[in-house]
């Protein structure tokens, strides 16, 4: 019985072993995927200010018994305050801390760029022969609030690295990203309202400044474009349509945590 019970215990003991080995590779592999490729992730806040380039309006009439197409220049929209969030990841090389860093970021922006009565330069056709389209008077206030939503990819150098901050004290970046933009139009004289989505753009510079190894300020500046078009259902002639041009610079400070 004795040599038949150690018979029995042997694979006992053998396979505990196998799983302690098991479960010790198991905990110790993240360790070294951490030690050859760590990850920062943020999240942050920003306000400031929104600052619209004069653009140009296309206008395409329709059927209202004198048609005209043309393009209306430099349209003054107003500037507005501005406020958004993000949401970053950056990848930190543990060898060379001076080194460039990429990262990737979901970036959502919201301001607003009314229109309010002017009249500006137009050229395009009209009906009567031997006249042009020279200019053109918007006379009803127009509301637009504007959301984008991007997706970022991220370049950044640490200045100023430690191994208690990989990412730098301060650290300068650029982007470029591309998302989409939501732009909600509405008007004051008549219970209207019309939404447009389209593809958008944006080029951004800012820099951070790491109070703590977890908290940081940043300030940024970014420009932001699309173009919509609006048909202004039910209240213009059949065909009726204009396409803004939205071209945006915008002025941002905020705090992001960092872990």
């Amino acid at each position: 019985m004795e040599g038949w019970e150690h018979d029995m215990e042997q694979p006992t003991w053998t396979g505990m072993r196998a799983i302690v080995l098991a479960v010790t590779a198991l905990f110790f592999l993240p360790l070294q995927a951490q030690a050859e490729r760590n990850w920062e992730f943020s999240v942050g806040g920003f306000g400031g200010e929104a600052y619209h380039s004069n653009q140009d309006i296309k206008i395409n009439s329709g059927d209202n018994g004198n048609p005209f197409h043309g393009t209306v220049h430099g349209v003054q929209l107003n500037d507005s305050g501005t406020f958004g969030g993000k949401l970053t990841a950056w990848y930190l090389p543990k060898k060379f801390n001076w080194q460039p860093q990429v990262g990737v970021e979901l970036d959502f922006t919201r301001f607003t760029a009314d229109l309010h009565p002017q009249t500006q330069g137009a050229d395009g056709t009209v009906t009567t022969p031997g006249f042009q389209l020279g200019a053109f008077s918007f006379t009803a206030v127009r509301d637009m609030s504007v959301n984008t939503l991007a997706a970022n990819l991220l370049f950044r150098y640490p200045i100023w690295s430690t191994p208690d901050l990989p990412q730098g004290r301060i650290a300068p970046y650029v982007g470029i990203g591309v998302g989409v933009q939501r732009a909600v139009l509405s008007l004051q004289v008549v219970p209207y309202r019309e939404v447009s989505y389209a593809p958008a753009g944006q080029v951004l510079v800012g820099m951070n400044f790491f109070m703590m190894k977890n908290l940081a300020v940043f300030g940024e500046y970014k420009r932001i474009w699309s173009s919509h078009d609006f048909t202004y259902t039910g209240i213009a002639p059949a065909g009726y349509e204009e396409t803004w041009s939205l071209a945006t610079n915008v002025l941002v400070g905020g705090v992001a945590l960092h872990f």
